[in-house]
């Protein structure tokens, strides 16, 4: 079974199921308070109360039969193991009760009966006198379901081949195998009842001689019975650590309320920033849902549309291997709540915010499966308006250094996104799956984009005034069509997956540019002329890509795979003005662009597993060609070796050391040579020149228990940023392009500690206590350099008041930092939401809301090179109140795999 299930008596009697069922002990309760003597330390305790308080300490789960150890009670003293290791506080308490205890792995552990009864062996009778001086060997096996997937935690007992009597049970681990560490020669059988699956009873085997016994990997057979009733009594940590990432549980979080963006905000490492462009621990950031990646170009929009609601957990990869794309650092996966078992499920969503502007989402998803077909829909509407703003002044004159130009424009937005997903899964055989994924936005914007522009002196006087009435109107479309092929074959040590990927996106931008020239006074000194623009992109990517992964002997893992990516990139500037009384084409303004890529790629990842140690050794190699037409073509090839060694002392204490480049190729438009008035002192032009951006990130992670340090320093070649590159003084008029600096560099240290107070009070803590960042390149001519210290923390206290409601409160804390030879300034402020289940579950109510203390968080860039000097204000509607509703209907779920689709870079650079 994919999931640990405790049913309680009755439910097993009316079922007449003859299984072995096993209890994961995690909290869906908290203890109350009490109050005044201890218990005395002789006093007894039920052991299953005694791991329970041990699972909430360690954060493990303690696996057994519940009808072997429900009378047992044993004396004990908390505080007399009191930073004692889990190994000894188990022996003390489990081996007195003739009981014994297994390490599945860092977060399970096996209690059984400690084994009373030996089979004998074919050759000898043993007796007790000689069954000490007898050899031990292990068995060992692996279990799968029907379509060779593993069964992961699902109970393994070992018989005495003779007389069916118990010997010892075992569980599987996350792969499907199961080991017996120590059996003595004899003649057993193994039988596995676990939960929708025929018993099975596997053949008498003989063990004894030197060697141990590897018994072929079993396969089960679905029952065709589905139980109507479960209840699951696990309850995941809100943030699990692993060894290259965290994974937020989402549904665990009274901050699951309004849009993906607001859920992103409240996990650990992860900054938004003010146009809501997102990054893991400062790093390029790869953004999946479900898999699948979101196109940089409608990546805000998405994450608008998606309803926290909807979201089951969030993987913050920190370390990604070489079978990522070379071009991000880091990744976000986001899994949604789409998975069920057999029959019809689904569920309705509804979420409201309200800040200056009022917005809201209405989304729906629905699952059919049967058998081996699996069909899922979902679909959903957002509708409401934002704000988006920026004040900022510039100094560009050198003859007057108090002459300024401020350029404060605000954006009002009116949107209409839609959103749909489809998708079909067959399995062919047990080996074999097919799968076929459709999805799409289309997405409206429409309002007005107002802008003033004030010129004259610092504090002294104002000589005129331009303000202009602007609007835009655009709208956008992204679809991505797939067709995957899965093959597991070998019980599970081979694996393939064949992908081909097809992405259209769309877009048809046009503002229209009234002016009015008003002196200090407000009196009309002119109309300037008037202009418009249109812009037109369609961009098609096409990816074909296959996965192979080979376990190997002895531990050791081999991975590899290749990848082709081309792109068809098509745009169009249409600038027209009435300079000549009447609305004409100006050909200084616009332009026609295509630019066509093809990005190949192979991999290979070399890894083994030892009892302690882990050793990750990969290789990526990809070769770009680009090809503008009628300007320039490119070819070359870049080699990407990454590295990760892992090395546990215990099961609490870990150390490891990785090491990861990645490439920034710059977005397709920027390579285009187009130019766009942002207003009428602003104006934005390509840079075919553009080359691609390294970077150069090594890392040294330990675990102390619960406390993880990461010490990261990342060395970047050829930062790509926006910088003024020409001025006329005579205009006012600043050209603005991207451009590649020198170096910069980044030194911080990462911190996550969460802390489990008591029964009803977590908190979970992390941020960056110290960082240094560090940034040098040439503008308008000349060399400027800046550096800075900077720090940030972020913590969430979560209050469990009662059975269905939960208190989460957020604070956060940003230093200010230089990026990109800029400053940006810091910000700070408290978030809080309530969570509700209501009806056993199948509802939740957050009621939540941003800043909520301290005044909105608006953000300040400085620039200054020499003539030009800025101080630039971004400000959005982030100061909001939110109210999210959930209805789930149908079956219980468990988790399905997501799907894989291949196209990640390019969608980035759309």
């Amino acid at each position: 079974m994919n999931c640990l299930l405790h049913l309680n008596k009755a439910e097993i009697m009316r079922k007449n199921l003859k299984v072995s069922f096993i209890a994961l002990m995690c909290t869906l309760f908290f203890n109350q308070f009490t109050f005044g003597q201890q218990s005395k330390q002789d006093e007894k305790q039920a052991l299953t109360q005694i791991l329970l308080n041990l699972s909430l300490q360690f954060k493990v789960n303690f696996l057994y039969e519940e009808s072997q150890l429900k009378q047992k009670q044993i004396g004990y003293q908390a505080s007399n193991f009191t930073g004692k290791p889990l190994k000894k506080i188990l022996d003390a308490v489990v081996l007195p009760l003739n009981l014994s205890w297994y390490k599945v792995d860092d977060k399970n552990y096996s209690v059984f009966p400690t084994v009373s009864k030996i089979a004998a062996p074919v050759e000898q009778k043993i007796t007790p006198d000689t069954a000490d001086s007898i050899s031990k060997e292990q068995v060992s096996g692996r279990l799968l379901d029907e379509y060779a997937k593993p069964l992961d935690y699902t109970t393994v007992t070992l018989l005495v081949a003779s007389d069916s009597s118990f010997v010892v049970n075992t569980l599987t681990d996350p792969d499907g195998k199961f080991t017996f560490p120590s059996v003595k020669p004899g003649v057993y059988k193994i039988k596995i009842s676990p939960i929708g699956y025929s018993p099975h009873t596997t053949k008498p085997f003989k063990v004894g001689g030197d060697a141990s016994v590897s018994i072929a990997p079993i396969a089960m057979q679905s029952s065709g019975e589905n139980l109507k009733e479960v209840k699951i009594t696990a309850s995941k940590p809100l943030v699990e650590a692993k060894s290259d990432r965290l994974v937020f549980n989402v549904d665990n979080s009274a901050m699951a309320v309004g849009n993906s963006l607001q859920v992103l905000k409240s996990a650990p490492f992860v900054r938004i920033s003010a146009d809501n462009s997102v990054s893991l621990q400062g790093k390029r950031t790869m953004i999946l849902i479900d898999g699948k990646p979101v196109p940089d170009a409608a990546l805000e929009n998405i994450l608008q549309t998606l309803p926290a609601g909807n979201i089951l957990k969030i993987e913050l990869i920190t370390q990604p291997s070489a079978k990522y794309d070379a071009s991000f650092g880091a990744v976000i996966n986001i899994i949604t709540k789409k998975s069920q078992i057999e029959g019809f499920t689904g569920d309705v969503r509804a979420d409201g915010s309200m800040g200056k502007y009022a917005s809201a989402n209405l989304n729906t998803s629905a699952t059919y499966k049967r058998k081996s077909l699996t069909l899922n829909a979902s679909g959903g509407i957002t509708k409401g308006t934002n704000i988006f703003s920026i004040s900022s002044e510039r100094f560009q004159d050198p003859a007057d250094p108090l002459y300024y130009l401020t350029n404060n424009w605000s954006r009002i937005s009116h949107d209409n996104l839609y959103n749909f997903q489809a998708s079909t899964e067959l399995q062919l055989d047990k080996h074999q799956s097919i799968g076929l994924f459709a999805n799409g936005g289309i997405f409206y914007f429409q309002g007005p984009w107002a802008t003033t522009n004030d010129f004259g002196r610092k504090n002294i006087r104002i000589d005129s005034v331009s303000y202009t009435d602007a609007i835009f109107n655009q709208r956008a479309s992204s679809y991505t069509y797939n067709f995957n092929y899965h093959l597991l074959s070998d019980s599970g040590k081979n694996d393939l997956v064949v992908l081909a990927t097809f992405t259209p996106w769309k877009r048809n931008l046009f503002q229209d540019f009234p002016s009015v020239l008003y002196d200090g006074a407000g009196n009309i000194i002119r109309i300037p002329t008037h202009y418009q623009n249109r812009n037109k992109a369609a961009i098609d990517v096409y990816i074909g890509q296959a996965d192979y992964t080979h376990e190997l002997k002895k531990q050791w893992k081999l991975e590899t795979g290749f990848k082709f990516q081309y792109t068809n990139s098509n745009t169009s500037v249409d600038y027209q003005d009435n300079r000549n009384g009447k609305f004409e084409p100006n050909p200084i303004f616009s332009n026609q662009s295509n630019l066509k890529e093809s990005i190949a790629s192979v991999y290979g990842i070399l890894s083994k597993d030892w009892k302690k140690d882990k050793l990750q050794l990969g290789l990526r190699i990809e070769n770009t060609r680009a090809d503008f037409v009628g300007n320039f073509k490119q070819n070359y090839s870049n080699f990407f070796p990454t590295f990760l060694y892992k090395h546990d002392f215990n099961q609490d204490n870990n150390i490891s050391i990785s090491y990861k480049p990645t490439i920034n190729r710059a977005p397709y438009y920027e390579l285009v040579p187009y130019t766009v008035l942002l207003n009428r002192y602003t104006i934005e032009q390509g840079n075919p020149s553009l080359t691609p951006q390294f970077d150069y990130t090594y890392t040294l992670s330990t675990n102390i228990h619960k406390l993880n340090f990461s010490l990261s320093y990342t060395h970047t070649k050829g930062t790509i940023g926006l910088f003024p590159y020409k001025q006329d003084l005579t205009t006012k008029v600043t050209y603005f392009t991207r451009r590649n600096l020198n170096r910069a560099s980044d030194f911080s240290l990462y911190l996550f500690y969460p802390i489990k107070i008591n029964n009803w009070w977590e908190t979970l803590n992390s941020g960056t206590p110290i960082g240094y960042n560090t940034a040098e390149g040439q503008v308008l001519g000349d060399n400027y350099k800046l550096a800075a210290f900077h720090s940030d923390f972020k913590s969430s206290q979560v209050f469990k008041i009662s059975k269905d409601l939960k208190l989460q409160v957020d604070a956060y804390y940003w230093t200010n930092y230089v990026q990109d030879l800029s400053k940006n300034s810091g910000y700070k402020n408290i978030d809080v939401s309530f969570l509700l289940s209501l009806w056993e579950g199948k509802g939740q109510l957050r009621v939540g809301g941003n800043e909520l203390v301290f005044k909105r968080n608006d953000y300040l860039v400085e620039r200054g090179y020499g003539t030009f000097n800025s101080a630039e204000r971004v400000s959005n509607d982030s100061k909001r109140v939110f109210v999210g509703f959930t209805y789930k209907f149908g079956k219980s779920k468990i988790q399905k795999s997501d799907i894989k689709l291949g196209n990640e870079d390019a969608l980035k650079r759309l």
